[in-house]
């Protein structure tokens, strides 16, 4: 077929979605397809095989993710690609701003069209197309485009919600559904949040002068264009190519060069079939020389509280250690979390006699209410009276809590568990403590702390990381382990939450089991730390690991492999 008879079918496979046009000799596009793939890069394709004509494809153009199993004629990098279809629309636009599920970018140039240089997101989601994807989820919408026509009818005042970070967005979403903000405030106050991140990160260079032309998934979003305009103060336009310019880009460069294709029978046939490599997974998670606590020797089971106002009866996890006199005098241990909060009954004898546990869920009074009632209630079931002889707080919620049950102490979460641990043992020199929304890492030297490092701003090995991950696979949080047990795991990056949510559905997709996929979150919980958080070299030969996370033995046995210590 020669140049002039045929069609260039151009392709970008994103993060979350899929975005394909046809150009003839002239570059003109003749139709475009464009729609989310959920990680089913197959049935992504026989939709463009549906959505397309195709029998003139004389070549293959592909941009986006590298995925070695299609085949293409050529391929292109993204920004390049985008910035080639964007420039042959607008000569005289100052800067190209792309942001897509898992990226975004700002490239500008100067009065003569001369590339100047451009800025990126690094590896967190916050600004990007995934962000809004997941909140959606969250808030029971379809997609983040119904959440987008949603927020533009909003006439209130906007929460303000954490859109640093999408798992710290979480909690964020559950404290404006009790504070009574509508459905419309809380989606205006993601994209407001949204934009705020993208113009911070983005246009605090010299000043741009000129047309900003925005693309991109995001670009689709009329709230965050809107928002963008009005945060920037500049002139942002968008185009009804905005999503498919990665795509026209690779069909233009592969114009450009003149070369010939090969022959093209379909979309779906451009995939092939490469059998999963398991050669380069991790071990299989197990112990071999951390100790690991029986967490079903002490009695322990639930307790439903009384509901409080608004809140429904809250469930208590109780577990009894040591058995209770007629008038049990002890001290009060008080653990309020963002995630959850804890307390601890301890005897005049330094042993811990009970521990409760329940969920915070944006209300630290009513969830302390509620074990206290649990505490009662315990007194109750095994016949003894509680006299409390002094109450100490800690965590997040310390002074609050503190102040309303007038305790002695208020004191902060590193001493706290440099206290508890070298009670434990006092030739302990480091602890890894992972709860649910932020990580420390502290290093002790004659029971006294000698530095701690925290990470409170980014989930990825967090808790609630590890929940997230479960709660997209099907799994309870109390399975998990169990099925991770054992599991060697593919290499995965250590990612934010919401690309690891994507990792897991290329995953799935190229064959690798539920197991697996649990594994391997737990490997990237591991590098997070131990690249975000902990300085490795620092890690001693005594080490404790501390937080709720700590139950999970498979997560145990992740970092006894990476470091080659016992826990």
């Amino acid at each position: 077929m020669h140049h002039d008879e045929g069609t260039i079918l151009g392709i970008d496979i994103g993060s979350v979605s899929i975005a394909a046009v046809t150009l003839d000799a002239s570059g003109s596009v003749l139709g475009r397809s464009y729609a989310f793939h959920g990680g089913d890069i197959e049935a992504a394709l026989a939709r463009i095989d549906k959505e397309l004509e195709l029998s003139r494809v004389r070549a293959v153009a592909m941009t986006g993710r590298p995925l070695t199993e299609l085949r293409a004629d050529a391929r292109y990098e993204s920004q390049v690609a985008a910035l080639e279809s964007v420039r042959a629309r607008y000569p005289c636009a100052a800067a190209v701003l792309v942001v897509g599920g898992e990226k975004y970018s700002l490239a500008r140039f100067n009065l003569e069209g001369e590339y100047l240089g451009s800025r990126s997101n690094s590896g967190c989601a916050a600004g990007t197309g995934s962000f809004l994807d997941q909140q959606a989820g969250r808030l029971g919408l379809a997609d983040s485009p119904e959440l987008a026509g949603i927020a533009l009818i909003n006439r209130d005042e906007p929460p303000k919600v954490a859109t640093r970070c999408a798992v710290f967005a979480k909690t964020d979403l559950i404290h404006a559904q009790q504070e009574g903000y509508s459905l419309a405030a809380i989606s205006d106050g993601l994209c407001r949040g949204l934009a705020r991140n993208l113009v911070d990160a983005l246009f605090n260079e010299d000043p741009i002068r000129g047309q900003v032309v925005f693309t991109g998934g995001v670009a689709l979003n009329d709230a965050v264009l809107e928002r963008v305009r009005t945060l920037s103060g500049l002139d942002v336009v968008r185009d009804g190519e905005a999503a498919c310019h990665g795509a026209i880009g690779a069909a233009l460069l592969f114009l450009g060069e003149g070369r010939e294709g090969s022959p093209f029978v379909s979309a779906s046939a451009l995939r092939r079939s490469i059998p999963l490599d398991r050669s380069g997974f991790h071990p299989p998670l197990s112990l071999h020389s951390s100790g690991y606590p029986d967490f079903h020797a002490h009695e322990s089971y639930l307790e439903k509280t009384s509901a409080r106002g608004s809140r429904p009866g809250a469930e208590v996890e109780v577990d009894v250690y040591e058995p209770a006199p007629a008038v049990l005098e002890a001290w009060l241990g008080v653990d309020i979390g963002s995630t959850s909060t804890k307390s601890a009954l301890v005897d005049r004898a330094g042993r811990m006699v009970a521990g409760f546990y329940t969920r915070t869920s944006g209300r630290p009074v009513e969830a302390f209410q509620a074990l206290l009632e649990a505490m009662e209630r315990l007194g109750e079931r095994k016949g003894f009276r509680l006299d409390v002889i002094g109450c100490a707080t800690t965590g997040s919620g310390r002074k609050f809590i503190g102040g309303i049950a007038g305790a002695d102490l208020a004191l902060d979460e590193i001493s706290a568990h440099a206290r508890a641990a070298i009670e434990l043992d006092p030739g302990v020199d480091t602890i890894i403590e992972i709860g649910g929304q932020d990580s420390k890492f502290t290093t002790l030297r004659d029971g006294r702390v000698t530095s701690s490092i925290m990470n409170n701003v980014c989930a990825a090995g967090t808790g609630s990381f590890i929940e997230e991950q479960a709660r997209k696979l099907g799994v309870g949080i109390g399975d998990y382990a169990d099925l991770a047990a054992g599991v060697s795991a593919p290499r995965v990056s250590d990612r934010c939450t919401v690309f690891m949510e994507r990792d897991i559905n290329h995953l799935l997709a190229a064959g690798c089991t539920v197991p697996e996929v649990l594994a391997a979150a737990l490997h990237s919980v591991c590098e997070n730390y131990l690249r975000k958080v902990a300085a490795e070299k620092n890690v001693g030969d005594v080490v404790f690991f501390q937080g709720a996370t700590a139950k999970n033995r498979s997560l145990v046995a992740a970092f006894e492999q990476r470091l080659g210590k016992p826990m």
